[in-house]
């Protein structure tokens, strides 16, 4: 049964919410995973994907608070299933974007598409499917580790004057505050269609910041609307980011018919070379896309209004620990020095 979030979370303790946390995305992950018992359902495949990925940078996110619950073992595990699906991932995309080129390449082409299509299926069923089926059945011994320690955590009570315990709103606070700072350095970072290691990380730290703020999209009003804004980003980067690795992978079949008969390397590169350059061409087009929409102060207004939302839940309250928003307005600054108007965060 899925671990129900309390209404409460944002005024537990920074170590209490950060577990219920975890325990309900492991439960999300176990969920996905009941699905995928014997079929090839690829929503569930997908969906056990992203909640590995959600529960990674979570944990990530709120590790000084998880002391004692999350060891580097586990750590280490759930990276490398999260790595292990990621072939499996890179497959399917491209085999989809190839099968959709079939209409684009000219008569000559369509052979080396043929056998690159070929040449990705045949990876996808001798390792990349079998690995799939390893990783689930690895994730329910990870899970059922991580559950008995997330479930119980020690709190050591003392007399005296002792600093008041941070919440889970605070800890929040700071972290988006923290990662909205690490985006805007990212995306000003990303100046050409081929800047893919700036694109590649621009969009992880945008997508560590949407799971930041997923959980709280019915508890704050207006914080749905930036994590719809977050995922526009990571669909134009993630795009952009995907075409990169398929140019990487033409690269590659290029290079692998060069090692064998010369006449099966000339009669391969015209078809190659077009893919290429259609991939080339969309990733133009993805960039402007994405600079169209994020570059030139355009994220301004977007990022004061997160680091605003930081502000509100970092802010220390009354001994009800409420979250309201505060009375003092906050005021953020664009890139041209112009101001921004601004909402409260109204908590529910």
């Amino acid at each position: 049964m899925a671990t129900r979030l309390p209404s409460d979370l944002l005024r537990r303790s920074a170590a209490e919410g950060s577990r219920l946390l975890a325990l309900s995305q492991l439960d999300d992950i176990a969920s996905a995973e009941h699905r995928l018992a014997g079929s090839k359902d690829a929503e569930a495949l997908h969906d056990f994907r992203v909640g590995l990925r959600r529960l990674r940078s979570n944990l990530r996110a709120y590790r000084s608070h998880l002391k004692g619950s999350v060891s580097k073992k586990a750590r280490r595990r759930l990276k490398d299933l999260t790595t292990g699906t990621n072939a499996g991932r890179d497959i399917e995309v491209q085999l989809a974007w190839l099968h959709r080129q079939a209409e684009r390449v000219g008569p000559g082409e369509t052979e080396s598409l043929a056998w690159l299509i070929g040449r990705l299926e045949g990876r996808k069923s001798e390792s990349v499917d079998p690995r799939t089926a390893e990783i689930t059945s690895d994730f329910s011994k990870v899970a059922s580790k991580l559950r008995r320690r997330l479930g119980t955590f020690r709190v050591e009570v003392r007399t005296g004057r002792e600093p008041k315990e941070l919440s889970f709103a605070q800890a929040t606070g700071r972290l988006i505050r923290s990662h909205v700072a690490d985006l805007a350095k990212s995306l000003k970072a990303v100046t050409a269609a081929d800047d893919e290691a700036p694109a590649h990380a621009a969009r992880i730290r945008a997508k560590r910041l949407r799971y930041l703020l997923e959980p709280h999209s019915r508890r704050i009003r207006g914080v749905k609307p930036l994590v719809e804004r977050l995922r526009q980003l990571q669909d134009l980067l993630g795009n952009l980011h995907d075409l990169h690795v398929m140019i990487g992978e033409i690269d590659s079949a290029v290079e692998a018919l060069s090692r064998n008969t010369p006449d099966r390397s000339v009669l391969g590169a015209p078809g190659l070379a077009a893919l290429k350059q259609l991939a080339d061409t969309e990733a133009e087009h993805s960039f402007a896309a994405f600079r169209d929409a994020w570059a030139d102060g355009r994220a301004d207004r977007f990022l004061s209004r997160t680091n605003q939302l930081g502000s509100v839940l970092q802010k220390p309250r009354a001994e009800d620990t409420s979250v309201s928003p505060s009375p003092e307005r906050v005021e953020p600054v664009a890139s041209n020095g112009n101001r921004l108007a601004t909402r409260p965060f109204p908590v529910g």
